[in-house]
């Protein structure tokens, strides 16, 4: 309570020690308490013009954390002074920076704290609308707790510099643009540069549109480690044990051809390489190759009929230096839709899919490589009786074949069959009040695909769930339906009431087979009862939603909320959550935010 009040107090004063004519500001406070987690975090923001062409910003934020495991403790908190003036197509920039980081807990002797300070200078040009620049250049100090010495201060300084190009060309029918980036930072035992490179190209025709990109970056660093004194009046120090660098690559396209209003086709390409690597540990140096190709088809086969066929295939390669690790994974798709309308809002649907993935180790005698293959059809259908009840259903069958190429892991060999069907009903009555019905019903059969002594499994699942809607909003407008939108309702959106009535049932039995019958092993059963109630006045709203789970485990939950809105964008929110598996064990989660906007 004494940190909630210290904070409170010092974003107060950070508003009122500012006695200036502000444009534009504002504040952030959130807080969060349960049994395991308390925190804090705060964000300030203030920009004024104290004179023509000039702009003064003001970013704080803290944020304070403690957690029981270990008994951690973490306090973070930054300041940002900031001061641009414009002069014709020259913007000046001088900023100022503060960060303080402290971070405690039962596993470390001693608690880590960093401060660091930067003073910096930004210069940004525009000679032409296409061409822009912009170079920064910052001075660091940072003081470091050492975490051997008890009392003593690791210190250090260093700089910061960075640029930055950008050009563009653009016309009715095309934009293009490159732009790069290099930064280099370096302190005594910090230090890293890094480089960007991005292009791109977008054509806009009436048949035929193409995006392109190209992004290359690189990354290098030092990495330092403290070590202990040698004797007990040295301080630590950092000592350089390995230099890391990472390269990346990422090409994309996406090609649009719209031959009429009949067809569309798409076809899309993303390629990515990412490289690292150590001076020293050169074991653990890796490799990511991943390419995705993808196209799609729709068709509209006649006013109220159309198909879309879709083909994906992905090749994505992990080479590790360790070449145990190394593994190929490749995945490929073929999708089906064929959506038909056979009355207005009615229609019938069918999907299917088929899918292949393959892992292959290759630099380990491919003794784990394994074949996934999956094949799914649905069958779906949407129908509206007398405008006002919506019946609907959805039929599934699938298969899935999982192999193992090596005769020692082939064990695993197993062909898995589903069923499923998930009919629902949902009936409207007048325009505030609706009752939504949904069904579930699955089975799963796997068979092992040799003899090997594993017994064959059966799982099957059956549930339910029934809600009773009432909206005075009304609930209508609000239920995006395409058919009930059209029907007459009444409106009274600044003073609406919802309230909604659940009950939910799930069961799931798991078997396996025995002389030709499925004997039951194990089973759950679970009854869920939800109560959610929601009122918005105005620019104000409270709900109350709580729950109650009981069966084969029990638990207790509930929500309680509200939140208003003020002076425009300003929001105040309050959020308690109740939740535990008893009632002599409830963990109250909490939380409260505020947005001031002025």
């Amino acid at each position: 309570m004494k940190k909630l009040t210290i904070s409170c107090l010092v974003s107060l004063w950070l508003l009122c020690s500012l006695p200036l004519f502000a444009q534009s500001q504002g504040l952030d406070f959130y807080l969060y308490s349960s049994q395991s987690v308390k925190s804090i975090e705060n964000n300030l923001q203030y920009l004024f013009h104290p004179f023509a062409k000039a702009n003064f910003s003001i970013v704080g934020a803290s944020n304070l954390e403690n957690r029981l495991s270990f008994n951690q403790e973490s306090k973070n908190a930054m300041l940002n002074l900031d001061m641009s003036i414009a002069q014709k197509s020259l913007i000046h920039s001088f900023s100022s920076d503060y960060q303080s980081i402290f971070d405690a807990s039962d596993l470390e002797p001693s608690p880590y704290i960093n401060k660091t300070a930067t003073l910096g200078y930004a210069l940004s040009m525009q000679p032409l609308d296409s061409l822009s620049l912009s170079f920064f250049s910052r001075g660091l100090l940072r003081s470091e707790q050492d975490r051997y010495i008890s009392g003593a201060q690791l210190k250090s300084q260093g700089y910061w510099l960075g640029s930055n190009i950008r050009t563009a060309l653009f016309s009715d029918s095309y934009t293009a643009g490159i732009a790069a980036d290099a930064q280099r930072k370096k302190i005594d035992w910090e230090a890293f540069e890094f480089t960007q490179v991005n292009a791109y190209y977008n054509y806009y025709g009436n048949i035929f549109s193409l995006n392109s990109s190209a992004n290359y970056g690189y990354h290098s660093e030092d990495i330092y480690i403290l070590q202990a004194p040698a004797e007990k009046q040295l301080p630590s120090s950092y000592q350089l044990s390995d230099e890391q660098l990472r390269r990346n690559l990422e090409l994309s396209a996406n090609m649009q051809l719209t031959p009429g209003d009949f067809a569309t086709i798409e076809l899309s390409d993303y390629y990515s390489q990412k490289h690292v690597s150590y001076s020293n540990s050169e074991i653990r140096n890796n490799a990511d190759y991943n390419n995705q190709f993808q196209s799609k088809v729709q068709i509209r086969l006649h006013r109220r009929l159309g198909w879309d066929t879709e083909i994906a295939h992905s090749y994505a390669v992990k080479d590790y230096r360790n070449n145990l690790n190394t593994r190929n994974t490749e995945v490929r798709h073929l999708g089906s839709r064929m959506a038909w309308e056979y009355a207005e809002f009615d229609s019938l649907i069918a999907l299917a899919n088929l899918d292949l993935q393959i892992m292959q180790f290759p630099d380990d005698a491919n003794r784990w490589d394994n074949d996934l293959l999956t094949r799914s059809y649905k069958i779906g259908w949407k129908h509206y009786w007398h405008n006002r009840i919506r019946l609907g259903t959805w039929l599934g069958y699938g298969e899935r074949e999982d192999v193992y190429i090596d005769s020692l892991l082939s064990a695993n060999n197993k062909f898995v069959t589903s069923y499923s069907l998930a009919p629902e009903c949902s009936i409207l009555l007048g325009d505030r009040l609706a009752l939504h019905q949904v069904y579930q019903i699955r089975a799963d059969y796997s068979d092992y695909i040799y003899d090997t002594g594993k017994e064959n499994t059966f799982y099957r699942q059956l549930g339910f769930k029934y809600n009773l809607v009432f909206d005075t909003f009304p609930y209508i407008s609000r239920s995006q339906d395409p058919l009930w939108l059209k029907l007459p309702y009444r409106n009274s959106p600044h003073n609406a009431l919802r309230l909604d009535f659940g009950f939910a049932y799930e069961e799931n039995q798991y078997a396996t087979e025995k002389l030709g019958y499925y004997q039951l092993n194990t089973k759950n059963r679970r009854w869920i009862g939800s109560l959610s109630v929601r009122h918005d006045i105005r620019s104000f709203y409270w709900e109350l939603t709580p729950k109650y789970t009981w069966g084969t485990w029990t638990e207790y939950a509930a929500v309680f909320a509200w939140a208003w809105e003020f002076n425009n964008m300003s929001i105040v929110e309050f959020n308690l959550s109740p939740y535990g598996e008893s009632t002599e064990n409830i963990d109250w989660r909490s939380s409260i935010s505020l947005d001031l906007r002025f």
